[in-house]
């Protein structure tokens, strides 16, 4: 199981994660936030799940971001991952659920660009059908 937290102060936002995966009788450790940063901008992404669809989402998510944050405001960041996960799911959800596994992913984004006012903190998750 996977642990995040999120917590919003007037100073700012707080995110903690643990880094314990376990499959099976295997356990490893894995970083499980992603940060973006430009000169004026910056979020993270912390994540629980199935590690597949966190890793594909992710990468498809820094690509849109390698050249700067290219949103003004987080909620924007937000939907374009959350759009990320669902290219994930049209890519991935059949065969994931062929091979037993059930698409999930759970993130906290957080963070705070260059039009929002304050910081902010929004929950996304996304469940396969199967």
């Amino acid at each position: 199981m996977t642990y995040c937290l999120g917590i919003k102060l007037k100073e700012g936002l707080v995110g903690i994660s643990d880094t314990r995966i376990s499959a099976g009788t295997n356990v490893t450790t894995r970083k499980k936030v992603s940060v973006h940063e430009d000169g004026q901008s910056s979020l993270f992404i912390m994540t629980s799940g199935l590690r597949s669809v966190r890793d594909k989402a992710i990468t498809y998510f820094q690509e849109l971001v390698s050249d700067g944050i290219p949103y003004n405001k987080l909620f924007e960041a937000v939907n374009a991952f959350g759009e990320q996960i669902k290219r994930v799911a049209r890519e991935d959800e059949a065969e994931l659920a062929a091979s037993g596994y059930k698409f999930n992913l759970n993130a906290i984004v957080g963070g705070q660009l260059k039009e929002d006012k304050e910081h902010k903190l929004f929950y996304y998750t996304a469940r396969g059908t199967g």
